[in-house]
């Protein structure tokens, strides 16, 4: 066999052919596998999105604050007056404005800094508005960690108090000049209506009452069956170039 390959000159192709297609096909299957890793994930985070709530406190005393992401929780306390910051975040529908983010105290000594959602940009200086009255109030939200900044993302104008990232250890210290007798939750809480997997939340568009709740979807790209179709179509293809080249060759 392996002279008749040598001899019509397949013997190199042949070989090639197979470390390529067993190539293409290790890929396709890697990628089945993330897939399955994936919807692993995704299902992880709506479990924690759309479950009952957990209470801040008791969850930052048993879980570390990485494995914390968009975890439903509940905190009671009292916004901080006065230490709000602005987080630009033009909405498609609504135009430019900020995301309200302020500290609440949920403990003695303790805050955790609360979205408490998005004011359109004409009514920043109109705080009678969005300003969060006195009073104790029991915030359900969802946990995020603070982000990095992209490689284009403005940096942030703690003068100005206009954020671009959500830095959440630079709004701390903008808030409180470092007072070591204040400690913040490791993540930011994003207060806002519940969604349900089968009532999907639309953006809101009644300014009625501010700020408007921050709606998001999770947004976890999960395009790896595409990947894995396109190997092993990939892998087809090279059995199928390989087969009109063999025959030609050995007709000949």
């Amino acid at each position: 066999m392996i002279g008749r390959l040598r001899r019509a000159g397949l013997l190199w192709p042949t070989v090639l052919s197979i470390a390529g297609l067993a190539i293409l096909i290790g890929l396709g299957r890697w990628q089945l596998a993330r897939k399955a890793e994936k919807e692993a994930l995704i299902a992880k985070i709506e479990a924690r999105r759309l479950g009952q709530p957990a209470q801040l406190a008791e969850f930052i005393a048993a879980r570390p604050g990485a494995d914390a992401d968009y975890q439903k929780l509940s905190a009671r306390g009292s916004f901080v007056a006065d230490k709000e910051r602005f987080y630009y975040a033009p909405q498609p529908k609504l135009g430019p404005g900020y995301d309200v983010y302020q500290p609440l105290t949920y403990a003695p000594g303790k805050v955790v800094w609360v979205n408490r959602g998005f004011i359109p940009e004409q009514v920043f200086d109109q705080p009678e508005q969005w300003r969060a009255g006195p009073g104790e109030v029991n915030v359900v939200g969802n946990a995020r960690l603070p982000a990095k900044p992209g490689l284009f993302t403005p940096d942030n104008d703690v003068g100005a108090n206009v954020w671009y990232w959500r830095d959440l250890a630079g709004m701390q210290a903008s808030a409180f000049g470092g007072d070591d007798g204040m400690q913040a939750a490791p993540f930011f809480l994003v207060a806002g209506p519940e969604e349900t997997a089968s009532r999907p939340a639309k953006t809101p568009v009644d300014d009625t009452q501010l700020p408007l709740p921050v709606v998001y979807k999770v947004a976890v790209e999960n395009r790896h069956l595409e990947y894995a179709v396109t190997w092993l179509g990939l892998a087809l293809k090279l059995v199928g170039v390989y087969a009109v080249f063999a025959w030609s060759r050995l007709r000949g």
